[in-house]
């Protein structure tokens, strides 16, 4: 990849690639766009839902990830750090509000923490 492709590649299509890793079940490339010890965690719970035993519980992890859709709704800058909010919808509508903390490093956004938008 060339500097004009990781130029194009800002905090909000950071988010959305985030998110479409988790559905796809790439956890090492959702992981590669993370920062802290708190997405760890954040990332911990999708991939045990994933990599289940339980058939039911992967079956209901797969049919929600592939529906989940992110819808960005704004960003705010402050210094270096940008804080991205979107919807994240899933099946029967169910909408969360989140916000997502960025901050560059080495040229790349990285995900600091996922919150719910108070």
């Amino acid at each position: 990849r060339g500097k004009d492709s990781q130029a194009q590649t800002g905090p909000e299509e950071t988010v959305e690639t985030f998110y479409r890793s988790l559905c796809a079940g790439d956890f090492d490339k959702a992981r590669s766009l993370c920062d802290t010890l708190e997405m760890e965690e954040y990332l911990g719970g999708f991939q045990d839902a994933w990599e289940s035993e339980d058939s039911t519980v992967r079956a209901i992890a797969s049919d929600i990830l592939s529906e989940m859709t992110v819808n960005i709704t704004d960003t705010e800058r402050d210094g270096q750090t940008r804080t991205v909010f979107y919807e994240l919808s899933g099946p029967g509508g169910s909408d969360k509000e989140k916000a997502a903390t960025l901050s560059k490093e080495e040229g790349e956004w990285k995900i600091k923490k996922i919150t719910d938008r108070i």
